[in-house]
């Protein structure tokens, strides 16, 4: 099988092709397009993206259509079994405050997706012959639509509302002082907002389209911020209920996976290998994700003051913000050791000599890092909120514990509780315990298997909807 087999130059436009199998035998290939406006930040949702095409190229044919292919992308794609259509040189949409303001990001993006259409007729035909198109949420997606007929099946997965737009934790400081008037922030972005509303709108108009959140916790989002009706008994890729025109009036939930195979119960030689710069020298706790408020580096820093552990904190971050949690390290007696991200075998590496897997971060959407410790048998210990509480609720490893107050002191009830958790997850019987629950926890539910199988329940009632009109 010729995966990523070879690129060709078309009026401007890159495409890669290759072949495809079919997993269902028997039972006709679904042809399915993906859009998602770009792949640049190359962030948790790029990622998990890139991992989930995996299982999605055995099983359906596979086209991928975005603004923004960048290299680290395209390397971690190589052996999917896909074909990509984007432009020769990635699209970046503006993002300077008088943009913002304007909204010009939406405008120009859907021009972006017009010219690359006019370029070459990949796009178009692969928007014509797929059964139905699966938009991942990102700047410039949904902007794709004008090109899409009114009776395609269209399955939103709107892994979050955009966080910017709707929330106020992006809008923070590493120490969660706002980083400007939030009258002046929500006057900066209410143009986006409507924008964005408008779009999710004219997606939900049309028959055989739905939407769906990557955890309940994203599902409740959606239907705050769109003003949609939510089912919060809804499993996962359990459609929601239509309308008889066949209009989806609800959320649906489609959540996050992991690959298995990348996190074997022991290490393999490129693990063992692997280097880590900085190298932790005493026990020490992972947090994984860029230094800010939203991911709660500054208060997994401070509930690890005086428990004698240090952190460990992997996906970079400003130089202001790394100079920021430093010293603040360095005042309340943490050692800390920042790192950019990391290749697979090196952060499990790392991940496996951890005390513990721990985030504070705020309204996460799903949450996949204590998916990834409780994989390798690694205890995780999360602030029961967001995403965080539908992962590991029923899990029977690792703990849920409630947010302490802003900068409290070690007395406090809650920060004790932490305490006491970094506690339980160097004892060695607890972890042996949480380990042996973990693992099965995620292999039920959380693998791409799973996961492909409920987005083809969520697609296939799609297309029932569209047929029926």
């Amino acid at each position: 099988m010729d995966n990523l087999s070879h690129n060709t130059s078309r009026g401007g436009e890159k495409v890669v092709s290759a072949d495809v199998s079919n997993a269902n035998s028997g039972e006709k290939t679904l042809n399915v397009l993906v859009i998602r406006g770009s792949f640049a930040s190359l962030g948790g949702a790029e990622r998990e993206l890139l991992t989930v095409l995996r299982a999605w190229g055995e099983r359906w044919q596979v086209s991928v259509a975005t603004l923004g292919l960048t290299e680290g992308a395209m390397e971690l794609a190589q052996e999917l079994d896909v074909k990509w259509i984007c432009p020769q040189k990635p699209i970046e949409l503006p993002t300077d405050s008088i943009s913002e303001i304007r909204g010009r990001a939406s405008k120009f993006a859907t021009k972006a997706w017009k010219k690359l259409a006019a370029q070459n007729n990949s796009l178009i035909a692969a928007i014509n012959n797929a059964d139905a198109i699966h938009i991942s949420v990102c700047r410039g997606s949904l902007e794709i639509l004008p090109l899409i007929p009114k009776n395609k099946p269209i399955h939103y997965h709107c892994l979050e509302p955009p966080r910017w737009l709707y929330e106020d934790v992006l809008h923070k400081e590493v120490d969660g002082k706002p980083k400007r008037p939030m009258w002046l922030t929500n006057f900066i972005f209410s143009k986006q907002r409507r924008i964005d509303r408008k779009l999710v709108r004219d997606l939900l108009a049309r028959h055989g389209s739905a939407i769906s959140g990557n955890s309940h916790h994203i599902q409740e989002n959606l239907g705050k911020f769109y003003n949609i009706e939510v089912d919060p008994n809804l499993a996962n890729g359990e459609p929601a209920q239509r309308d008889n025109r066949g209009r989806c009036k609800g959320a649906s939930v489609l959540m996050h996976v992991v690959d298995i195979s990348d996190w074997p119960l022991e290490p393999d030689d490129k693990e063992i290998n692997a280097q880590l710069s900085p190298k932790p020298d005493r026990p020490y706790v992972v947090t994984v994700g860029r230094i800010g408020w939203v991911k709660g580096t500054w208060e997994t820093l401070h509930s690890l003051s005086g428990t004698g552990l240090g952190l460990a904190q992997v996906g970079g971050g400003s130089t202001e913000d790394k100079q920021k949690i430093t010293a603040e390290a360095k005042r309340i007696g943490v050692p800390i050791w920042t790192m950019p991200r990391l290749s697979q075998a090196a952060l499990r590496k790392l991940v496996r000599g951890a005390v513990a897997m721990v985030s504070h971060a705020h309204g996460e959407p799903f949450g996949l890092t204590p998916i990834e410790a409780m994989a390798i048998g690694i205890p995780a210990l999360f602030v029961d909120e967001g995403g965080f509480h539908w992962t590991m609720k029923d899990a029977n490893s690792g703990l849920l514990i409630e947010r302490a107050p802003l900068r409290a002191e070690a007395y406090d009830a809650i920060t004790k509780d932490w305490h006491q958790a970094y506690q339980m997850a160097q004892n060695q019987e607890i972890r042996k315990e949480w380990a042996d629950a973990g693992r099965p926890h995620v292999e039920g539910k959380f693998t791409l298997n799973v996961q492909a199988d409920a987005l083809e329940r969520l697609l296939k009632d799609c297309i029932h909807h569209a047929e029926e009109q």
